[in-house]
């Protein structure tokens, strides 16, 4: 007799998990339609105003709009059991960021990282949205490294998170260091949707793993 109700229960549960993962979804893709719009906006507004600072502009939003899109196609495209390279993706991030002169006065430290059955392109997404977090809160060193089990760290000498922001940090509405902006919730929705997870140890060290 009393299977019925465990069944019941076991029911609920799951209908009030699907409900959630509706409503981030949802949520989600509001989120993504915000940021398209607020990239395209300023592209407008640069290419409508004179001199070489509008183009430069536009040019910039215009390379995020199309590096978001690929991102989304790759995240919609079906497991194909690949594994990217860890140190590789790190290494073309880094070249990008110092192309962009954005490591000016920050030292990354990377130490032996293991394949992640990753596409290429979505790690290092992954990876520059976590850099770009570290470097957005004013970090000086950052240290990337893995843990035996293949847990991949990120780990800042920033000021940290702050614990009233911990549990939020990874909210649709959050992004980077609690503000509207795409790259932790991005990097969560990446690694969720191909069977991991990120999380945050206070201070300052986000860790991700598949599998």
């Amino acid at each position: 007799m009393s299977a019925a109700p465990c069944a019941e229960d076991l029911l609920v549960d799951e209908l009030a998990g699907l409900a959630r993962a509706y409503e981030e979804s949802q949520a989600f893709v509001s989120l993504l339609a915000h940021e398209l719009r607020t990239r395209l906006t300023v592209t407008e507004r640069a290419l409508s105003s004179a001199g070489e600072d509008g183009l430069e502009t536009a040019l910039e939003n215009t390379r995020a709009v199309q590096d978001l899109v690929e991102t989304l196609l790759e995240l919609a495209r079906g497991h194909g059991g690949e594994a990217a390279d860890a140190g590789e993706a790190v290494r073309r991030v880094l070249h990008d960021l110092r192309e962009g002169g954005e490591l000016l006065a920050t030292e990354i430290l990377v130490g032996e990282l293991p394949p992640v059955p990753l596409p290429q392109g979505l790690l290092e997404c992954v990876v520059h949205n976590l850099l770009a977090n570290a470097l957005e809160v004013g970090a000086s060193t950052v240290e990337i490294f893995a843990r035996p089990d293949g847990t991949i760290c990120v780990s800042d000498n920033g000021p940290g998170v702050p614990p009233e922001r911990a549990t939020r940090i990874f909210g649709v509405y959050s992004g980077k260091f609690g503000g509207t902006g795409l790259g932790l919730t991005l990097c969560r929705e990446i690694l969720r949707r191909r069977g991991g997870d990120i999380w945050l140890e206070l201070p300052s060290t986000f860790a991700f793993r598949l599998g």
